[in-house]
């Protein structure tokens, strides 16, 4: 088989020929060095370009200046004051060969009839690399910012090179009414929905955090590796730059145009032997194919020309083969690599076979064959290729959608980088958390000892994995609270069904909850109650809406505080049927702290608030605090707004958290109302407390419930800069906020209640007694586990709050035992009977009473206020605060107003 056959079937370019010669997949693939006369390689060179050109991307070696390189090359040589520059102008020549390339084989190479391949991630790694220069003067922040802005834009442009292909094809069908009327307009708007959504930067990015950068998941993350390796060497940004233009390639390559068979691509690198440019290209090409481009599935054909031995390869090469011999010389040629790759594990030092294969040119070679194939061939063949690639589609689907993940625990199963499913205690989650594969034990030991029992399961649906320390402790509190909830529920008096308790991860930010919800309902048949609901987010809305409306299960939500979590009172109709809370809305405890301390209510404030899409906590939180200062009449220094990429990202915020620390300053606001999460809270408290300021001494900054795992992301440090200096203008600042419990509210509360002079011979109210009991019986039965559910952590209220829930819901199924005479009694009697925990019924809580009203929500209930001092260590508590302004009367036992 002669040379041009051979690599007229490595690039596709006659696509039906069978017995082809091609590259193997699991080998990667192979330089074809062709070396000969300089005329006469020079000859058989153009007449390739000419012949290609057109129907193969291609780029053509012309558009870059060799005599460029040659400079570069006598610069390097030139003596030591001159090397420095020689090494530079180098490294610029590789950088515009290597674009060169790109804009040869992309709109400037483009196939007839075909979209031109493009290059985001070359364009995001050469802006990032070179073209990007940080100004000295800007902050850390601040210049990744600006680094991600040029990166955003150099992707957008690379990729804007094809909508003067596509809109010609995407307008007429938008605008087409059959189309656009389709289904009563359905089709059309989904048409136009996929058009408004698309992020041109959203598949480069990924590329560079899975791929690249493992485990960066966030743009900002991208950005600061990058940063990092604009000082490594050459050597290492130029494999880059190689690695990012491979994956492009094979990116553009997707299965339809490889069931297609289309054509691929040539990279033309002639002279490597005089160019030193374009050899560095070579070698790197050959270093990518031995490295991270190794998997890649469609690799391009790299031609290069030199003169006989003059560019030979670093290590492992081989005879150079007549062109005839070249099909045999590279089915050898992998096959060696196979058989030494094989000696090497066994601990032979015999280096791999170089991956160029030198081919040599003795004469001029007859000019190409006019007419050969070029055009697109329809007939029997094309039918069969559509034939199997939709077969292949069907196969693709059927492995994608319907073969099993890979598991990460028992029932448990990974998407994509989380650890998703159900766990009855025997799969864990974050087993590398210490506690958490103690108390998934426990939790396992327990269902095994209901299982032959008429047993109810409740499940914990909660988000069970974090990268964050002081999520990973609030998670395993929560867990903790149900387990100590369930081992009560299961005790020898305890009252009928005992409990099966569930462990269900939605996903980070409740994001994958269907997948966990479906399975629960398949594989739970006992399931009677779905418990936790820990974020007021969209997502945890729609899983909450979905539990209670589609499934009809009862549900017990624990500290989602935004106020369209729960239900009207007075409505018939209501959005989360059979749900009960066991926290106050965000409403609730703004009115419940402004009631404890009506000394706010006239001190001038500034709000600080996070307008990020979708977090309903923060909202319904800016919403009670912008009613509070309303009701000042004074009310402060304009709102200062920011919006955060997410729960668990900082993005840019400490630049914004800067300025408005600097505003703050000059305002006459004392009191900071902060209306965002926990990690953004500590950022700006932070910003707060380090900003100069002269004319404050101190700050109070007044937030919500999410506060709880503050005083956990705090290290020594950060406690120092709370602390402030006064006497150098740096402010001290302390935090307060209603949380939802706090273990030593009811024994300060009852010692305050007994030194009152006026109440000796009085008996403490029975709101004091039996939560002091609860949380007494609470503490020695954590004693009691003698540490085999880890350490369990009370300050932050989060297992207490978790023990009340899965302890109201376990109320409510003894409540409907009674009334249905059912030893499991159903999900709807359940629903039914949670509205009547109140009065005599009430749930003797550990964070106080849960007397809920008809909605389900928990009517007057007590809030712990606390504070973290600066440069404390512990949450300070001050006292118990109560949404209507007092506390339950003597004679109020619980009962629930007309109008609640």
């Amino acid at each position: 088989m002669a040379l041009d056959d051979v690599l007229a079937h490595l690039t596709f370019r006659e696509r039906f020929t069978r017995r082809r010669v091609r590259f193997e997949r699991g080998s990667g693939a192979l330089v074809i060095q062709v070396e000969g006369a300089p005329d006469s390689v020079r000859q058989w060179f153009e007449a390739l370009v000419e012949s290609y050109r057109g129907i193969v991307p291609v780029n053509n070696p012309s558009d870059v200046r060799a005599e460029k390189a040659e400079a570069a090359e006598e610069g390097r040589d030139g003596g030591a004051g001159r090397s420095e520059g020689g090494r530079e102008d180098q490294e610029a020549l590789v950088v515009e060969q290597l674009q060169a390339m790109t804009e040869g084989c992309g709109y400037g190479g483009r196939v007839a009839h075909g979209l031109p391949i493009v290059f985001p991630r070359f364009a995001a790694a050469r802006t990032a690399l070179y073209e990007w220069q940080p100004v000295p003067t800007q902050s850390r922040p601040r210049q990744i910012g600006d680094l991600k802005r040029q990166i955003r834009e150099a992707i957008t442009e690379e990729r804007r090179q094809t909508l003067p292909e596509l809109r010609p094809r995407i307008d007429p069908l938008l605008e087409d009414p059959y189309v656009s009327e389709g289904m009563g307009g359905l089709v059309g708007l989904l048409l136009k929905m996929v058009n408004a959504f698309r992020f041109p930067h959203h598949r480069t990015v990924r590329w560079y955090g899975t791929e690249r950068f493992p485990r960066q998941r966030t743009f900002e993350a991208v950005c600061e590796q990058l940063e990092r390796l604009r000082e490594e060497p050459a050597k290492a940004k130029q494999l880059l730059l190689v690695e990012a233009l491979l994956a492009d390639i094979d990116a553009h390559y997707g299965i339809v145009r490889r069931l297609n068979r289309a054509r691929r691509p040539v990279l033309l690198l002639p002279d490597v032997d005089t160019v030193p440019a374009r050899r560095i290209i070579r070698d790197r090409l050959i270093a990518a194919y031995d490295g991270e481009s190794r998997g890649l599935r469609v690799y391009p054909v790299v031609v290069t020309t030199s003169k006989p031995g003059g560019a030979n390869p670093e290590e492992g090469a081989g005879p150079p083969v007549p062109p005839d011999g070249l099909a045999a010389a590279l089915r050898e040629r992998f096959a060696e690599r196979v058989r030494v790759g094989e000696m090497r594990s066994l601990g032979d030092h015999t280096p791999l076979p170089s991956r160029l294969v030198q081919v040599t040119l003795e004469e001029t070679p007859e000019p190409l064959p006019a007419g050969r194939p070029g055009r697109r061939i329809l007939g029997p063949v094309t039918a069969v290729v559509t034939t199997l690639a939709l077969v292949a589609s069907g196969l693709g689907v059927y492995y994608g959608f319907f073969r099993e993940p890979e598991s990460c625990g028992r029932g448990l199963q990974v998407h994509g980088a989380e650890c998703l499913g159900v766990s009855d205690g025997s799969g864990v989650f974050m087993p590398g958390v210490k506690g958490m594969p103690e108390v998934f034990a426990q939790i396992a030991e327990q269902n095994r000892a209901v299982a032959d029992k008429k047993h109810a399961t409740v499940a914990l649906l909660i988000p069970m994995e974090s990268d964050d320390p002081a999520v990973r402790r609030q998670i395993l509190s929560e867990v903790q609270g149900a387990y100590l909830a369930q081992a009560g529920a299961n005790g020898a008096d305890a009252a009928k069904p005992p409990i099966r308790l569930v462990l269900a991860n939605p996903g980070r930010a409740y994001g994958q909850w269907k997948v966990t919800v479906d399975q629960l309902a398949r594989q739970e048949p006992d399931l009677r109650a779905v418990v936790g609901f820990n974020l007021s987010l969209t997502k945890t809305k729609e899983a909450l809406a979905y539990v209670t409306n589609t499934l009809k299960l009862p549900a017990v939500a624990s500290v989602v505080t935004a106020d369209d979590f729960s239900n009207p009172e007075g409505r018939e109709k209501v959005p989360f049927p059979g749900l009960a809370r066991v926290v106050s809305t965000a409403k609730d405890q703004a009115r419940a702290l402004l009631a404890f301390d009506p000394g706010l209510a006239g001190t001038e404030t500034a709000l600080v608030t996070d307008d990020r899409p979708g977090d309903d906590y923060n909202r319904s939180l800016r919403d009670a605090f912008t009613e509070a200062r309303a009701a000042k009449g004074r009310g402060g220094v304009q709102d200062m707004r920011f919006e955060s990429p997410g729960v668990e990202e900082a993005g840019v915020t400490p630049n914004e958290f800067e300025d408005f620390a600097g505003n703050i300053c000059r305002s006459n606001a004392r009191v900071v109302y902060f209306a965002g999460r926990a990690l953004h809270l500590k950022l700006f408290v932070n910003k707060l407390a380090t900003t100069y300021c002269r004319e404050k001494k101190s700050y109070t900054v007044i937030t919500g419930s999410d506060a709880t795992t503050l005083d956990r992301r705090l290290d020594d440090g950060h406690r120092v800069l709370l602390q402030g200096d006064p006497g150098s203008g740096k402010p001290s600042v302390t935090i307060r906020y209603a949380a939802p419990a706090h273990p030593d509210a009811w024994s300060v509360e009852l010692a305050k209640w007994q030194k009152d002079p006026g109440r000796k011979t009085r008996r403490p109210p029975l709101y004091l007694r039996e939560a002091q009991d609860a949380m007494a019986a609470l503490r020695r039965d954590i004693t009691a586990q003698g540490g085999a559910i880890g350490d369990v952590y009370l300050d932050d209220g989060r297992t207490i709050v978790t023990y009340d829930v899965v302890l109201t819901a376990s109320r409510a199924l003894a409540r409907a035992v009674h009334t249905s005479g059912q030893e499991v009694p159903t999900a709807d009697r359940i629903r039914k009977d949670l509205g009547k925990l109140n009065a005599d019924l009430r749930v003797r809580g550990a964070g106080g009473w849960i007397c809920l009203t008809n909605a389900g929500n928990p009517y007057n209930k007590a809030l712990s206020v606390v504070h973290l001092e600066p440069g404390s260590k512990k949450l300070t508590f001050e006292g118990v605060a109560w949404p209507t302004g007092r506390a339950p009367a003597q004679e109020d036992d619980c009962v629930i107003p007309a109008h609640p």
